[in-house]
């Protein structure tokens, strides 16, 4: 579980884990600032960290040299759904058993696979202060 707490700054908060924090923010017809990522940037930090860790991973487990890789993802909000475009970049051309683990890991990483089911948000339970 994650808790997000106003920092003092417009719409800008910390969000911890309890060992962790980490800073968000937005703005709004000119208030707010750029102390942190965008909650919509957020959602795609998940992604590419959780990929990017997969391919890891993977990698180790079946023995394959991964060449240096960047992992990007970008959100593409539409009406009926959401669409999340991802590109890995690599320092050198990857082999051909490294492309194969590379698509696997982007489908397969825990993540993609939360978000690519079906999710609703709960209504807030308040508790008295």
């Amino acid at each position: 579980m994650v808790s997000a707490q106003r920092t003092g700054e417009p719409y800008a908060v910390e969000i911890t884990d309890g060992r962790n924090i980490l800073r968000a923010d937005t703005e709004k017809d000119g208030v707010g600032g750029h102390t942190g990522m965008r909650p919509h940037e957020l959602l795609e930090s998940a992604l590419a960290a959780c990929i990017r860790m997969t391919i890891d991973i993977a990698a180790q487990r079946k023995g394959i040299a991964v060449p240096p890789c960047t992992v990007s993802v970008r959100l593409e909000r539409l009406e009926q759904e959401n669409r999340f475009h991802v590109a890995v970049s690599f320092e050198e051309t990857p082999s051909e058993q490294c492309r194969d683990l590379v698509h696997r890991a982007v489908a397969g990483s825990p993540v993609s696979r939360t978000l690519a089911k079906p999710m609703r948000v709960l209504p807030a339970a308040i508790d008295p202060a």
